[in-house]
């Protein structure tokens, strides 16, 4: 029986047994291992609980399936065998499920499963994070929600609209200084003297030399 209830938790991810317990499977997705560069596996992890659901019909229809039999056979062929179970947990035994556990009652009271080491089909793969920067993704900007390729777009014209306002006002200054000059040498007739220094200085005669008698 324990074969029976072992495959039928495997399919259905749950499996109650009544007066028993009840048997569901977690499964944990695939993790990233960010520190390590590698993807963890999907795992799944069964767990037990000692409050069994009522609705045990489809686990009776899987038993009568398996065994060839009726359901009215199935169902009075798991009520045995649950009662069998619980008369062997109370008297300290244990009930083995091959790939699960082992059922055991605590002197509590309660009913625990010993996890067996699960088989892992699959392992680790190396994940190297690749950043693609021409790619395109969606931004959140304040409240507004844009792409990475408009965002791109408004700062090359940000950074071109900076570049146009030097040259811009590069351009301003040349002209205001060609005017400068244009106003300047129409006022006063163009010579080379003209463009230095306007200022004369008389030089001076040689001091007074006295030879001695």
């Amino acid at each position: 029986m324990q074969d029976i209830i072992t495959s039928f938790l495997v399919q259905n991810k749950e499996c109650s047994l009544p007066g028993i317990g009840k048997f569901r499977i977690i499964t944990t997705p695939a993790e990233l291992d960010i520190a390590n560069q590698q993807m963890l596996p999907p795992k799944d992890e069964i767990l037990f609980t000692g409050k069994p659901d009522k609705n045990v019909e489809e686990l009776i229809r899987f038993i009568a399936f398996k065994n060839e039999i009726k359901v009215p056979e199935a169902e009075e062929l798991l009520k045995k065998w649950c009662q069998s179970v619980h008369e062997k947990l109370d008297a300290g035994g244990k009930i083995f499920f091959e790939t699960i556990g082992s059922l055991q009652k605590k002197e509590s009271g309660n009913i625990f499963l010993y996890n067996e080491e699960t088989l892992s089909f699959f392992e680790p793969i190396p994940a190297v994070r690749v950043i693609h920067q021409n790619e395109e993704h969606s931004v959140l900007v304040g409240d507004k929600e844009t792409t990475s390729s408009e965002m791109n777009e408004f700062f090359r014209e940000e950074e071109s609209i900076k570049k146009s306002g030097w040259k811009i006002i590069a351009i301003i200054l040349l002209v205001i200084t060609l005017s400068v000059l244009f106003f300047h040498f129409y006022s006063h007739s163009f010579s080379l003297s003209a463009t230095g220094n306007q200022t004369h200085h008389a030089p001076k005669g040689p001091a007074a030399t006295y030879l001695p008698q």
